[in-house]
């Protein structure tokens, strides 16, 4: 009897899974692309007029608390200088841009992914946008990245790569879908 209704569902199958999958990324992808823009907010905000950075300052207390060296603490600060010492002009300006549409993007995806698993009429459709947004988001962080030198390259190049695959097929998925979608449909009026 179960299964019988479940058979009976208005929901299709690959509505739920793409739903639940779109829902679990959207989380994920939200709090990423807030801690990009926030990371980028800081390192800006934070950057003295001169270019310059402080020595590090490393208290004892602290690095007790954290449970480092005070030789690690200087690398990080030496790390976080290269890293700022090798961003080109525009990058965090882009990357910022990149990351509040990519924030609400994601964010929309899990409002899609919701109504994807309750099946409404618009669902299909808006996650198709959603999902190419989010790989055109992706594909612009890329082409923002490769032009910058080798250590942002490092540090984003693969995460970028992976979300682009991982968006492509969400896209594909909702493409199919709702072709599979529309052939139901034509087979039940014909």
């Amino acid at each position: 009897m179960v299964s019988n209704d479940l058979n009976n569902s208005s929901t299709p199958n690959w509505a739920s899974i793409l739903g639940v999958v779109a829902i679990m990324l959207g989380v994920f992808l939200t709090a990423m692309h807030g801690t990009e823009l926030m990371k980028q907010s800081v390192i800006t905000s934070n950057m003295p007029a001169s270019g310059e950075m402080p020595e590090a300052d490393c208290p004892l207390g602290e690095l007790d608390e954290e449970g480092i060296t005070l030789e690690q603490c200087e690398f990080l600060v030496d790390y976080v200088q290269g890293v700022v010492q090798s961003t080109p002009e525009g990058f965090p300006g882009t990357m910022m841009a990149l990351a509040l549409i990519g924030t609400l993007l994601a964010f929309s995806s899990v409002i899609i992914g919701g109504a994807l698993v309750n099946y409404t009429s618009w669902s299909s459709m808006a996650a198709v946008v959603i999902f190419a947004g989010l790989a055109i988001i992706d594909l612009l962080q890329f082409a923002t990245v490769v032009n910058a030198g080798p250590i942002l390259r490092g540090m984003y190049l693969w995460s970028i790569l992976l979300w682009f695959i991982l968006h492509l097929m969400l896209l594909v998925g909702a493409l199919a879908g709702r072709h599979t979608e529309a052939a139901r449909i034509h087979r039940e009026v014909a």
